[in-house]
């Protein structure tokens, strides 16, 4: 994961790049990236190498399963589009396991809404249609127990985190439960996050741990934990 990681380092950072004016599509993009995409294209690269394929179909199909709930196409609301629903769904995929209670979790409380709440920024959820089945999504997202790692404890934590693991940043924003993900590696016996950086518009391996990371933005309220399943240990 952190070797197919590295090949994209210096891919530029863009926003919103799945989405598209009219029906949902399988967005692939290679020359931009932003958090989300990252992950999802790295993961689905990896897999094949693992498998042994290389075809573009086999990879196209390995990218809409991680990407859409069930691993199918069915409109925008079957995009996970809330990081924390996208490792509960691709772990009843048996493609990620999620580690975050594991790994020293807590119980995590937030009313989850934020895209109807701001349906305006969605333009896909102008139709009333979408909008209710996001709706629906949100709902069923609420009555699950989420978990995570407060940033204060982060530190005590590292040990049981392993390079290549998948990385979800706890935002504080009203409805919203994650904001980024990325890999943490070891640097030095410190992590250190290889994401795309909306700061500095690129996809690098940050210069400051994950524990200053957090620390420095009051936004960021701790992290969740995800493992590809071929590196979960029994």
């Amino acid at each position: 994961m952190i070797e197919a990681g590295k090949y994209f380092l210096g891919t530029p950072y863009a926003t919103n790049i799945l989405e598209r004016e009219g029906p949902e599509e399988l967005v692939i993009n290679l020359r931009q990236m932003d958090c989300f995409t990252l992950v999802e294209n790295v993961l689905a690269l990896t897999r094949l190498i693992k498998s042994g394929k290389s075809d573009f179909g086999d990879y196209a199909d390995a990218l809409a399963v991680i990407r859409y709930r069930q691993g199918r196409l069915e409109g925008y609301p079957s995009r996970l589009h809330y990081f924390s629903d996208w490792i509960f769904d691709n772990q009843r995929k048996g493609i990620v396991k999620d580690m975050t209670k594991a790994t020293g979790g807590q119980p995590y409380l937030k009313k989850i809404d934020f895209m109807t709440k701001y349906a305006d920024r969605y333009p896909a959820l102008q139709d009333r249609n979408v909008y209710r089945q996001m709706a629906a999504v949100e709902r069923r997202m609420r009555r699950r127990v989420l978990y995570y790692i407060p940033k204060q404890s982060v530190r005590d934590m590292e040990s049981r985190i392993a390079d290549g693991d998948l990385i979800a940043v706890m935002a504080a924003a009203e409805g919203w439960t994650s904001r980024m993900s990325a890999w943490p590696f070891m640097r030095k016996k410190k992590l250190h996050l290889l994401h795309a950086s909306s700061a500095v518009r690129k996809v690098v391996i940050s210069k400051e741990t994950l524990n200053r990371y957090l620390a420095g933005n009051k936004s960021r309220t701790g992290i969740m934990v995800a493992r590809a399943v071929d590196f979960v240990k029994p």
